[in-house]
């Protein structure tokens, strides 16, 4: 569990952390100010919420995964969703404000405890860090195509723990900028 002891700490956590979170906004949304409101929003609910937030996995995965759930809300806002490629769903109209971030972030947790311990490594640095195959497979020193097999099957049992919640996680997890 997280504790913000003080605003030392908190300030610490923001100056580790603002350049990642600024970078996985803008580079799916390519605007500044926007992606810097994102960015804000996420560091003020987490001081806010400091004494209540429970985070299982490390505080990038959190912090990673709630820029891509911001920018998707902002997203779904802005109608700009496309939905090719995505069976028919219309996002649009998923009504996706009544699971809040920290109960998706929970169950997405759980999700993820299914796989084994070498999917859940490649799962969260591919899905919540961002990295690519290709820095997968150096940084844990396997081949490429052991990362893409892992990362399919992570990403079908993963899908079948949350096909209950929304869509809109779908596309949280499918989605690689």
């Amino acid at each position: 569990m997280l504790l913000i002891r003080n605003q030392k700490q908190f300030e610490s956590i923001f100056n580790e952390y603002w350049e990642d979170l600024y970078r996985a906004a803008y580079i799916r949304l390519r605007d500044q100010a926007i992606t810097e409101d994102i960015v804000q929003e996420i560091f003020v609910d987490l001081w806010q919420r400091r004494a209540e937030i429970n985070i299982q996995s490390s505080l990038k995965g959190y912090l990673l995964t709630a820029v891509k759930y911001r920018v998707l809300k902002h997203l779904k806002r802005e109608a700009r969703f496309v939905t090719d490629g995505l069976d028919g769903i219309d996002l649009i109209s998923v009504e996706s404000d009544d699971l809040s971030f920290e109960n998706l972030y929970q169950q997405l947790e759980v999700a993820i405890d299914q796989l084994s311990p070498a999917c859940q490594i490649i799962f969260r640095m591919s899905k919540i860090e961002g990295m690519s195959t290709m820095e997968i497979a150096k940084k844990l020193n396997i081949s490429k195509q052991t990362v893409s097999n892992q990362l399919s099957k992570s990403m079908g049992i993963v899908r079948a723990e949350m096909k209950h919640v929304t869509p809109l996680l779908l596309l949280l997890i499918d989605g690689q900028a």
